[in-house]
């Protein structure tokens, strides 16, 4: 079983767009802290720029150079380390820009997108992604809140150079087809992203990712995945790989970092998580799901994970959800 496959597979776009900033010499964007769900991709085409966060080193980004931002984290982007930047948030308003909601598509690439004074003549490709069960996901879980990629990373799908000329060629965009086209690229860049990312993770790395490269470790994690519910013990998992106990478990832990339970209940929180948004299911009926036989010991359990009881968590949720789309 291609278990990265199988989790890239499983990985849902629920809406994305996309525009090319016309760049003058200075500028800035501040993009604030947003909901899990929400991803942005950048693309240096000609002109070089940077992306700064509050605390690790700026990293600038040359023409050929791709950045991957997850988790709805904070970021700014701009001209040089000590630009100005305008708020998204008053810069969308202020151009009336479309928002990017669960189910929209984009009828055509943004237009009129600019940022800095006259002249300008650099370009910039901008991705937005709203992901579907971000926080179910044990792939994106797994994920660093940027990935970024240099031109050289091109090896693992050489391909992306002629994707991203596509998108960004305004003539392209003005033909019959091209936003269905877009659409389809923008998510393939998405899962690329992730690809390569884990096809270059160093041998020492811990996580998710370390642990599907071990066969008998991903078997374990592949049967956790596909039947969450199911009373694992260590012990079984442990049988499943063809491993004694006291093997397994500490092959797991080094590989994956935590233990195979821990995993396990992780797994089953973030199915449940899932569950709770989805409002199909009671409380009762989602704590069997996932594998409790007591519905107050799994109202425990998912406190302690999100700090929040079942449906306060969803209502939170929800309530992050709205106010992002109001912006």
């Amino acid at each position: 079983m291609d278990l990265l496959g199988e989790v890239l597979l499983s990985l849902k776009v629920a809406s994305n767009s996309g525009g090319i900033y016309a760049l003058g010499k200075d500028w800035g964007l501040a993009v604030p802290k947003m909901p899990s769900a929400y991803a942005y991709a950048f693309c240096c085409i000609d002109t070089p720029f940077w992306i700064l966060r509050d605390t690790p080193p700026p990293l600038e980004l040359q023409p050929g150079d791709s950045i991957l931002v997850l988790h709805g984290a904070k970021f700014r982007i701009a001209s040089s380390v000590d630009a100005d930047c305008v708020e998204l948030f008053d810069y969308w308003e202020e151009h009336e820009l479309p928002k990017l909601l669960p189910g929209a598509k984009q009828t055509a690439p943004i237009a009129g997108l600019k940022l800095g004074d006259e002249p300008r003549q650099g370009r910039l490709l901008s991705l937005a992604f709203l992901l579907q069960d971000a926080g179910g996901n044990a792939l994106l879980s797994a994920l660093p809140d940027v990935i970024l990629l240099r031109g050289s990373a091109r090896g693992f799908f050489p391909w992306i150079g002629s994707m991203l000329e596509f998108l960004a060629n305004e003539q392209t965009s003005a033909t019959p087809g091209y936003v269905a086209t877009a659409t389809h690229l923008a998510e393939l860049i998405f899962t690329s992203f992730i690809r390569a990312h884990a096809l270059s993770l160093p041998s020492d790395s811990v996580g998710w990712l370390r642990g599907i490269a071990d066969k008998r470790i991903r078997h374990a994690l592949a049967l956790i995945h596909s039947n969450a519910g199911f009373p694992w013990t260590t012990e079984a998992l442990a049988g499943e790989a063809g491993m004694s106990r006291h093997t397994f478990g500490r092959r797991f832990a080094k590989l994956v970092g935590q233990s195979p339970i821990e995993y396990l209940i992780d797994c089953r929180m973030q199915l449940a998580a899932e569950k709770v948004m989805e409002g199909r299911l009671s409380i009762a009926q989602i704590a069997e799901v996932v594998g409790y036989e007591s519905e107050r010991a799994f109202r425990e359990v998912f406190k302690k994970r999100f700090g929040l009881p079942p449906l306060r968590y969803a209502k939170v949720q929800a309530q992050l959800q709205r106010d992002a789309a109001r912006h």
